[in-house]
């Protein structure tokens, strides 16, 4: 007569995460990021997924050599919220890891597999941010399974006491739950990269059912940012020309600020004109 046995063995397969890399014609920084990631990450239940901004034939049949496990390729250029959409609607995991092509993760390797646990445990966490501002540590969410106290949330600190306005949201490498994504919908499609940013941070600090979170021990310092030199918002014209312009900028908004203000505008409107016909960018 055979034997069952009181303990059998049990095998517990993590939640799936999805990985999306997001990128635009830059297959080099791609790769790296994709090789430091695996290189760098120890978790077990992935779904690696690359979203492509319309990049040229060349370029895709590159990234098509690739080891991932989807190929979502905008056959033209659309912008980085169309870019995200794509990536989006072909995860299937529970979470949805962002990362953009010039971010390298550094470890430690277990970052994301705590991440999870926290996200697992607490079903009002709809995001943990691996980078960016800290904020103001927010002690009226109660987190379980977080007895080393590594993680918090956060919430945004009193406009008077910022110079710049910075969101909870932020489009540098965070973990999204699928539940949050649907709750607070698909990224605007606008070619113009600032206002889906905006849109999207606004739309994220409105809502009120997810918190948002980091680990207050290893924040800003899982990926490090290797793109700067080939960054969109280094070499396009306007950033160029806010950065030439900057010294006058600064002595004009201290003596006249609503000078400066205006100044900025007519600066501003022909050149983002220009980007929008697309004879420059």
């Amino acid at each position: 007569m055979a034997v069952l046995d009181d303990n059998p063995p049990t095998s517990f397969e993590p939640p799936l995460v999805s990985v999306l890399f997001v990128t635009y014609k830059r297959p080099e920084l791609l790769t790296e990021a994709l090789l430091n990631f695996k290189k760098n990450t120890d978790y077990s239940n992935l779904e690696l997924i690359v979203a492509d901004d319309g990049s040229p034939r060349e370029v895709q049949e590159y990234i098509r050599g690739l080891p991932f496990d989807k190929f979502a390729l905008g056959k033209s250029n659309r912008g980085l919220g169309a870019n995200n959409n794509q990536g989006m609607n072909a995860a299937t995991g529970k979470y949805i890891l962002m990362i953009q092509d010039d971010r390298y993760c550094v470890g430690p390797n277990d970052y994301l597999a705590k991440a999870v646990s926290l996200l697992e445990a607490n079903t009002h966490v709809g995001l943990i941010n691996f980078s960016g501002p800290e904020h103001v540590r927010d002690d009226r969410v109660l987190l379980s399974g977080n007895e080393s106290g590594e993680f918090y949330a956060i919430q945004l600190a009193p406009i008077e006491m910022v110079t710049k306005r910075d969101y909870l949201y932020t489009d540098m490498p965070h973990i999204m739950t699928r539940a949050a994504f649907e709750h607070v919908g698909p990224y605007r499609e606008d070619r113009d990269m600032e206002r889906c940013e905006d849109d999207y941070m606004k739309r994220w600090e409105h809502q009120t059912q997810y918190a948002t979170v980091i680990n207050g021990k290893c924040h800003d310092q899982v990926f490090v940012n290797v793109g700067i030199p080939y960054s969109f918002r280094e070499t396009r014209l306007r950033y160029r020309v806010d950065s030439f312009l900057q010294p006058i900028g600064k002595r004009l908004k201290v003596g006249s600020p609503r000078l400066f203000v205006v100044a900025r505008f007519l600066v501003r409107l022909p050149v983002r004109m220009l980007e929008k016909l697309r004879i420059v960018r």
